[in-house]
C-alpha cells in the first residue's frame, strides 16, 4: 500500500460520540480506481492502533469531478483527537510495516457495521438498514421514513418557496461498494427561474435525514418552508426547545393545537427568540451573536410511540425570521423568511433523527452533537 495521508478527526465541543458519522473530501487525483486490484477497496483507512475502519469512497457532493468524499464513523470522548492513516493499494505495495504493530495488510472487506446499508435503485432511491428504513425520490422529497417497520411519516416531506415546488431532477446519487451514507443530489429551477439544489442524505448507523436547500438568489420577503407530516400514535404530543431551555409541554388537540417557535435574526448577527401557544407568549429570549444561538437551533417531539429531533443546520446571512410550528395532528413546518434580496447562493438545512418510544430523548439524541460536529482535517 501507498501513505497517501493523515486524517485528523478532533471532538472539541466535550460531547461522548458513539460511531458518529464523519466526512471528508480530498482531491479527486489523489485516487485511482483504475490502479485498485479486483476486490480491493480504492482506498484503506486506518486507526493508530492499526485497525482498520469501515470507509465509503464516493464522488465529492459539490464537484464530483474534482473530489472524492470519504465516509467513515469514529468513536470519541470528551475533547478526543484521533489522527488516522489513509493507504492506497496498489500491487507493488502489498504491505507497509508499522514500528511496533507488524504488518498493515489492505483487506478487501473491512470490519462489517451492525447496520449496513442497502439501497434499491428505480424510480424512488430506498435505503435499508436493519431497524431504519427511508425513501426518497430524484428530486430530494423524503416520501417514508420507518424505525423498527413503524411508519414516522404519513405524506411527502419537501421544500416549498413562495408557495410553489421547484423542477428539480436528480444529478447524482451515491450509495455503492460498502456504504455508510446514500444520497442524492437533485438540482432544477424554480418558476421565477430562480436556480435551486436539494441534497438529501440518509447515514448508517444513526436514524438521521440529513436535508439542505440551496437557492442561487434571494429576493425581499422570500419565504422558504419544509414541511414534515408525522403520523402521531396519541392526540398528546410532549416538546421541547433548545431555546426554551428544558421541556415546553404538552399538546392537545382541543386546548392547545400548535405551539410556535419564533425566531429573529439582525444584520448585526443577534437573534430573538419567543415561544408561544395561540395568543399565549410563554418564553421570550436573545442572544448576542448568531455563534451563541447556534447550539440552540432544535427541538424534540415525542408522542405515544414515536420520538424526533430536528436539528436547524443552516441559516443563511440574508434570513430574517425563521418559524417552526409543531401541530398536535403532527404537522411540523420550518419556514425561513428573507430580509433583503442577494445575488450569492443562500443554504437552508436540517437534520431529523428518528427514534422510536425514547422517553429520555434528550439523553439518547441531543441534536447539539449534530449542531456542534467534530472537527475533521486533511493533511497529505
Amino acid at each position: 500500500m501507498s501513505f497517501l495521508g493523515h486524517i485528523g478527526v478532533c471532538e472539541t465541543h466535550g460531547i461522548r460520540r458513539f460511531f458518529y458519522p464523519v466526512s471528508v473530501e480530498i482531491p479527486a487525483s489523489m485516487l485511482d480506481p483504475a490502479g485498485c486490484p479486483d476486490g480491493v477497496p480504492i482506498a484503506s483507512l486506518f486507526m493508530p492502533d492499526g485497525r482498520q475502519v469501515p470507509l465509503q469512497v464516493t464522488p465529492g457532493a459539490s464537484n464530483p469531478e474534482l473530489d472524492w468524499r470519504l465516509d467513515f464513523a469514529v468513536s470519541l470522548s470528551p475533547f478526543e483527537k484521533l489522527e488516522l492513516k489513509l493507504f492506497s493499494p496498489y500491487p507493488e505495495f502489498a504491505m507497509i510495516e508499522k514500528k511496533g504493530r507488524g504488518a498493515l495488510n489492505c483487506e478487501a472487506s473491512p470490519p462489517a457495521l451492525d447496520d449496513p446499508l442497502h439501497t434499491i435503485e428505480e424510480k424512488r432511491f430506498r435505503s435499508c438498514q436493519r431497524r431504519f428504513s427511508t425513501e426518497f425520490d430524484r428530486s430530494g422529497t423524503l416520501h417514508v421514513v420507518e424505525y423498527d417497520s413503524i411508519p414516522h411519516l404519513r405524506a411527502p416531506a419537501s421544500f416549498i418557496r413562495n408557495g410553489l415546488r421547484a423542477s428539480l431532477e436528480g444529478v447524482s446519487a451515491f450509495a455503492v461498494g460498502f456504504p455508510l451514507s446514500a444520497r442524492v443530489r437533485a438540482a432544477g429551477k424554480y418558476p421565477d427561474r430562480c436556480a435551486a439544489e436539494t441534497l438529501l442524505e440518509t447515514t448508517a448507523c444513526k436514524s438521521w435525514v440529513r436535508l439542505t436547500h440551496l437557492l442561487s438568489r434571494t429576493q425581499t420577503d422570500d419565504e422558504l418552508t419544509f414541511n414534515l407530516p408525522l403520523t402521531v400514535s396519541s392526540s398528546v404530543v410532549t416538546c421541547d426547545f433548545g431555546a426554551g431551555g428544558g421541556i415546553y409541554g404538552n399538546l392537545h388537540v382541543e386546548t392547545c393545537p400548535e405551539i410556535i417557535w419564533h425566531s429573529r435574526f439582525l444584520p448585526s448577527g443577534g437573534a430573538s427568540w419567543s415561544i408561544s401557544s395561540g395568543s399565549r407568549t410563554d418564553y421570550i429570549g436573545q442572544a448576542q451573536t448568531a455563534e451563541e444561538y447556534l447550539p440552540q437551533r432544535w427541538f424534540h417531539l415525542i408522542d405515544g410511540q414515536k420520538a424526533l429531533a430536528v436539528a436547524i443546520t443552516h441559516v443563511p446571512d440574508c434570513c430574517r425570521e425563521m418559524k417552526a410550528t409543531i401541530g398536535a395532528d403532527g404537522d411540523v413546518t420550518v419556514a425561513f423568511k428573507i430580509g433583503e434580496a442577494a445575488g450569492e447562493p443562500a443554504a437552508f438545512g436540517l437534520c431529523c433523527h428518528f427514534l422510536n418510544n425514547i422517553p429520555a430523548i434528550a439523553a439518547a439524541t441531543n441534536p447539539q452533537s449534530i449542531l456542534l460536529p467534530p472537527v475533521v482535517t486533511w493533511e497529505c
